[in-house]
């Protein structure tokens, strides 16, 4: 079937997965599309900017964004996968950056296995994504269907930095799924198990040191000299 016989809206879903911004900006202008969330073009219920983020086409992601897409709703399918999961689970994190900080109550959103943008983030070593949530109040042991936490996914897919960020930033390394293992026994190698333990390890030593001079500073201060009446009687010689 020619091109031009094909439908309004089957030609614009189809622009947007070949990134044809031309096209899709023509079938805009000329009218021909009303609704450009278009989601009724297949079975699959997703939105124009669902597709742009799973195809990872960020020009068109941010023209879409840009006219109003979201304007009346954010977009989510079926199953409950939001633009933050989805641009996560592809590894498109310039998308969901990009979409977070336009709409940042989606960062918690979760589909129906549980799974919000940080555990994808998490499984894709997506530190950006992570860093962003967590900067902006997103929980680092927000937990799965299954229980798995961050730390679970990137210990798991072997994502070394990823685990690093999520130790430093207070993922707990002792909670367990509903299986009953923890993120040390999910370790997709060996060395992922040595770099969980010995960066719990160097972590808690440096709490210790920062507890330890607290402390040290506390005891400096209760035992120094007060400066209005040790300091005067100081300078005084004793009389003879």
């Amino acid at each position: 079937m020619s091109e031009f016989y094909r439908l309004p809206e089957q030609r614009f879903h189809q622009a947007i997965i070949d990134n044809d911004i031309q096209t899709v900006k023509w079938l805009i202008q000329s009218k021909k599309i009303e609704d450009i969330c278009n989601k009724n073009a297949d079975d699959t219920n997703w939105s124009s900017l669902m597709l742009a983020a799973r195809y990872g086409h960020y020009e068109l992601f941010k023209y879409l964004l840009d006219i109003g897409h979201e304007k009346e709703t954010t977009s989510s399918d079926s199953k409950g996968n939001t633009i933050p999961i989805i641009s996560a689970k592809y590894r498109h994190e310039d998308m969901s950056l990009e979409y977070l900080a336009r709409y940042p109550s989606t960062m918690s959103q979760v589909n129906c296995d549980g799974s919000s943008a940080i555990n994808l983030a998490a499984q894709n070593g997506l530190n950006g994504v992570i860093q962003w949530i967590l900067d902006n109040g997103g929980n680092a042991n927000q937990r799965d269907i299954e229980g798995n936490t961050p730390l679970h996914h990137a210990a798991s897919w072997n994502q070394f930095s990823t685990v690093t960020l999520l130790l430093e930033r207070d993922a707990q390394p002792g909670l367990k799924n509903h299986k009953g293992y923890t993120a040390i026994e999910y370790a997709y190698s060996s060395a992922m198990d040595k770099h969980i333990r010995e960066t719990v390890m160097r972590l808690q030593q440096k709490r210790q040191q920062i507890v330890q001079k607290q402390m040290n500073s506390i005891g400096s201060s209760a035992t120094k000299p007060r400066a209005s009446t040790d300091a005067h009687f100081s300078t005084v010689s004793p009389a003879n």
